[in-house]
């Protein structure tokens, strides 16, 4: 049996001992073979019992120390569990709880029933967590379904746009589509792209139609332009040349016709060459009626 002194000498081995773990292991054994003190104990006996408790009271202040440590860690990492629970991007928020059961791994040991606490609390947010993201995964198949199904109607009454003849309603409505679309949420990277390309096939199309129309209006306008700039000037021949003869005013009264006949001449225009066509139209049926009265 090992003498009070090698035991001493093996209790500051340990205190000094940086493995905490393996101290630890043989902190049991030394208590084990140390007698407990008697009336019948020298002084020097009782001198080397006391520095033995005091090796051991260093190893146990260590342990207290590293206890603190790891159950500060633990609680450090349940809080920042909660808070992924909070996390919106369920892709993000998977990883941040990976890598806190990573780090919850390396976080040390303590006491069995403290340790066993903990982990209950850990447990117990990561499959709250978990149960969170089964349940999100099984509704996004279902809103994905949902969307998709709202992206191909927006697309069938796109169609319905591009063959629209007033132009001016199927802007507004195909804007009108393009804002809904905006509000559908995402149908699922498997057909999303693929969706989307063939509601902007859609809009291109409109548009294209759309540019070719005002294009060939501006180009109808501006014959019209012509065609009204021509029976003005026929209108002014016959007000400078007046005799008011049968043939004559039937003349004037057809120019009026083929006037309404040629169409509108476009915004910018319209408006202009009717005031000039009309005064000289009022003129000459004015002088008409000033002539006969004559």
């Amino acid at each position: 049996m090992a003498s009070k002194e090698e035991l001493l000498k093996r209790a500051k081995e340990l205190a000094e001992n940086e493995n905490l773990t393996a101290s630890l292991a043989k902190v049991a054994e030394l208590r084990r073979q140390w007698r407990r003190p008697d009336e019948s104990e020298s002084l020097y006996e009782q001198e080397l019992g006391q520095k033995f408790e005091e090796y051991l009271d260093i190893i146990a202040s260590k342990t207290n120390t590293v206890n603190q440590s790891v159950e500060e860690r633990k609680t450090d990492l349940i809080n920042k569990a909660k808070e992924v629970l909070n996390e919106k991007n369920f892709k993000k928020a998977t990883q941040m709880m990976n890598d806190l059961m990573a780090e919850w791994k390396v976080s040390g040991h303590l006491e069995k029933e403290k340790d066993d606490e903990l982990w209950a609390s850990f447990k117990e947010v990561r499959d709250t967590f978990f149960a969170n993201r089964k349940e999100y995964y099984e509704t996004l198949t279902e809103r994905f379904a949902a969307n998709k199904a709202a992206k191909e109607a927006l697309i069938e009454e796109a169609k319905g746009v591009v063959a629209m003849e007033n132009m001016k309603e199927a802007t507004a409505k195909m804007n009108e589509l393009m804002e809904n679309w905006k509000k559908i949420g995402n149908a699922g990277n498997d057909c999303n792209d693929d969706l989307w390309k063939a509601f902007s096939a859609q809009r291109k199309a409109f548009y294209k139609g759309r540019d070719a129309y005002y294009a060939s209006l501006s180009e109808t306008f501006a014959q019209r332009v012509e065609q009204k700039k021509e029976l003005i000037a026929e209108a002014k021949r016959c007000l400078a040349n007046s005799t008011f003869t049968e043939d004559e005013v039937a003349a004037v009264k057809a120019i009026r016709t083929k006037w309404k006949e040629v169409g509108n001449a476009g915004r910018e225009n319209e408006e202009k060459l009717y005031a000039e066509f009309n005064e000289i139209m009022n003129l000459y049926f004015q002088n008409m009626r000033d002539y006969r009265n004559n």
